[in-house]
């Protein structure tokens, strides 16, 4: 052995003993510190510190969602030019009858930040903090947003500041599953969105308030189908009952089972919360109940959202390997279907069919790939299979940037690259009438 292979590999066997000791004393929390404070966030500290005791822990919380996700919310509450601050905390001064949860409101005096008052809580974390007039009335209001101590609870109550305090008058503490600030009628004012999943003897019910000019709370409040949560919230348009105008609408995925979600419309217009479609409503029609993890949304970009829901892909008689899923719009309380489409969940894509395959086209699995054949729309197989002809198109999802070179150098146009996954595809010319072209099969595929 040469000495400088000996001086490695020695120092290497040093290293080794010395590894056990270090890592002996190392764990995640002690490699983890917390952001570092600002010089006004120092200030603010500092005198959240003094006023709670020198000697006393604080452990600052961080709202989990929403706009203000700092532990120190800092902002001109009362409209006189001189910022105010929100923190958020637990402190080890708390007894074992008081929730630890707590905040300090602090202001400015003569350039230097001092405590106002601490103000306890009804929450074991805090969700979220807004800050934001609420209809006509121009006060600021402070919305905050707690979740109880199994977690599924939540509840928001809404204070604004006055002459020193932080005053919830009249009255605002209320519930939710979900929560959203929104102009929902576009009028140039904002609203609180809420709605609150079937719970014991309460119904499932969704909310609007807005403030007057007096600072009464003017609410509306509709009852649509039980539901136990809310999966996703999706804002766009619909035409109105008459079909002459479009109007601001509410698109609520409600969770009604284990794995399934319906989708509920509402709108809100003149101060008034309107149920525009649920499925208890549309009788024998097309409902909207799927798998909770197909979600509403704007699969065309045309501003209105669309409802996917699943069925056997053409020429199926049953169940199909490949579900057909198909776009459905709201129109006048009823589902109306807008596209048909190849939803790929796990991919992270749609194709939406052209309109001249419906019932010419089906698709199935080959080889990890997803293939479109040309299908004999009057006859089946008798094990309720299509009668395929040739392909049109073939799908293919790669991980492996050399599978997807290889697939390019076969004829397969790259698509998309996105999140490590390269999307490919390969049109055939098998007919003349169903063909696409590379151009109309870039402008179907919708990624995610």
């Amino acid at each position: 052995m040469t000495a400088g292979k000996f001086a490695c590999s020695l120092l290497l066997s040093l290293l080794t003993l010395q590894l056990p000791a270090c890592s002996f004393n190392m764990n995640v929390e002690s490699m983890l510190s917390p952001p570092r404070l600002t010089a006004e966030q120092e200030q603010i500290y500092q005198a959240l510190q003094n006023s709670v005791g020198s000697q006393q822990q604080i452990s600052l919380k961080y709202p989990k969602s929403g706009e203000h996700l700092s532990a120190f919310t800092v902002a001109d509450l009362d409209g006189d030019g001189t910022d105010e601050a929100i923190v958020f905390y637990e402190s080890s001064r708390t007894s074992a009858e008081e929730n630890p949860l707590r905040f300090s409101l602090l202001g400015q005096r003569d350039g230097q930040w001092t405590c106002i008052k601490e103000y306890s809580t009804e929450g074991a974390e805090i969700e979220r903090i807004d800050i934001a007039k609420l209809g006509t009335n121009p006060r600021t209001n402070l919305i905050l947003s707690y979740s109880m101590v199994d977690g599924a609870d939540h509840k928001a109550e809404v204070l604004y500041y006055r002459n020193g305090e932080l005053v919830n008058k009249p009255q605002f503490s209320v519930p939710y599953s979900k929560m959203d600030l929104r102009d929902l009628d576009q009028d140039g004012t904002t609203e609180l969105f809420l709605a609150n999943a079937a719970k014991n003897d309460s119904p499932a019910a969704a909310l609007v308030y807005s403030l007057d000019e007096k600072g009464n709370y003017q609410p509306s409040e509709v009852d649509p189908d039980p539901f136990t949560d809310i999966a996703r919230l999706v804002y766009g348009e619909i035409p109105d009952y008459s079909g002459q105008k479009r109007i601001p609408a509410i698109f609520m995925d409600c969770v009604t089972g284990a794995t399934t979600v319906q989708t509920v419309v509402l709108s809100y217009q003149g101060g008034q919360l309107k149920m525009q479609y649920t499925d208890s409503e549309s009788g024998d029609l097309q409902q909207s109940e799927r798998a909770g993890s197909y979600q509403t949304m704007d699969i065309d970009g045309d501003g209105e959202p669309e409802i996917p829901v699943n069925k056997v892909f053409y020429g199926y008689t049953d169940n199909s390997p490949i579900p057909l899923t198909n776009w459905y719009v709201c129109r006048s309380g009823r589902l109306m279907r807008e596209h048909a489409s190849y939803y790929a969940v796990q991919d992270g894509f749609v194709f939406l069919l052209p309109k001249r395959w419906e019932w010419q086209v089906t698709a199935i699995q080959e080889n990890g790939e997803t293939v479109f054949y040309t299908i004999d729309p009057s006859r089946g197989n008798p094990d309720g299979t299509p009668v395929i002809h040739e392909p049109l198109l073939r799908l293919a999802v790669e991980t492996d940037p050399v599978a997807a070179d290889a697939l390019q150098n076969d004829g397969y146009l790259l698509l998309r690259r996105q999140n490590g996954r390269y999307y490919l595809g390969k049109t055939e010319q098998g007919s003349r009438k169903l063909s696409m072209s590379d151009s109309e099969l870039l402008f179907s595929m919708q990624f995610l």
